[in-house]
Parts: C-alpha cells; structure tokens; sequence
C-alpha cells in the first residue's frame, strides 16, 4: 500500500511538473517570437549571439596611462549601429573685461535703512502732546486701538499710564502710540 501511495505521488508531481514546464516553454517560444519581431524592426540580425555591451569611449592617451596590447580589438557585424557615448565637453564661456558685480544677499533694505547717512539735527518736527491725568485719549497695541483715560505721564521716560475704557486695564504706552481722543 506504501508502495502504491509513493508511485501515485511521483505521477502527481512529474505531471504537474510536465504541465508547469510546458507552460514556461511556451512561454519562452512566445517571448523569443516577441524579441524577434523587435529585432526585426529597429533592423538588427536576428541571431544567437548578444549584443556586445555599450561602454563609454574611454579618455585620450594623454590621460589615460599606457597598458600593454592584447591583441585587435573584435569586429562587431557591419548592420549593427553602435553609438558612441562621449561626454560632451562644456563649450568655453566668455570672460568678462573686469571683477564680477556684488550682490547682495538676504532681504532687501528697507526706505527707512537706506536713509541712515543723512545726519539728524533736530528731532520730529512735531513735539509731543502733553497729556494730563484724566484726559480722554486712544491708544496702539497690536493690531487694534483702545479708548482710555491718562492715570500717570512720566515725561523722563516719555510714557503715560492708562486705564482703558473698556475692561479698566492699566497700561503703560509711549508717547508716540497715544494721541488725544
């Protein structure tokens, strides 16, 4: 029974190696008809041996140090085309007569940079607004504007201390982000 067991599994496997074979064998068929088609149109001889391997042109003697003759180099058919493949060498680029020009790099200056030679004599045309405690004023911070009243003005250090209108937050601004209400 072993026996019979063993010869059932060695048919099994040889068929179903035979039908697998066959199937890659007719696979390759179609394949090589494939490859001879393509053969066929770019115009190379259909036949059993590879093409050779393209490799780059090698560099002129002068670079290239002297090695001893093997023998002449093979012929390859005459219907095979082979290109060269020969790095192109980057044409010479016109001098210029003098240094190149600087350029800068980062951002730009700004108007107010750009002025900054220009010697200032006298402060901002227009003094500063003395404010009182009680006054009614509005005021900068950040992107909007407050309404308040002036608490505290310490001119040495050119602030006022305000109380907003709103929320009665005290602040303390410098005389040029305060104008009078």
């Amino acid at each position: 029974m072993q026996n019979d067991m063993k010869g059932i599994i060695q048919t099994a496997v040889a068929e179903a190696v035979e039908k697998t074979l066959g199937r890659q064998v007719e696979l390759q068929e179609r394949q090589l008809e494939l490859l001879g088609k393509i053969a066929q149109f770019l115009g190379i001889e259909s036949g059993s041996t590879p093409a050779p391997k393209r490799t780059p042109e090698p560099p002129p003697a002068s670079k290239r140090p002297s090695a001893p003759a093997t023998g002449p180099a093979p012929k390859r058919p005459s219907s095979v085309r082979v290109r060269k493949w020969v790095k192109p060498e980057a044409a010479a680029k016109p001098t210029r007569a003098g240094p190149a020009p600087q350029r800068s790099r980062g951002r730009p200056r700004t108007a107010g940079r750009t002025v900054a030679s220009v010697p200032k004599s006298s402060p901002s045309p227009a003094p500063p607004v003395a404010y009182e405690v009680g006054q009614e004023v509005r005021y900068k911070q950040g992107r909007g504007a407050f309404n308040a009243t002036v608490k505290a003005v310490d001119e040495k250090a050119k602030t006022v201390t305000l109380a907003r209108v709103s929320d009665n937050l005290k602040v303390v601004r410098p005389f040029d982000k305060v104008t009078p209400a």
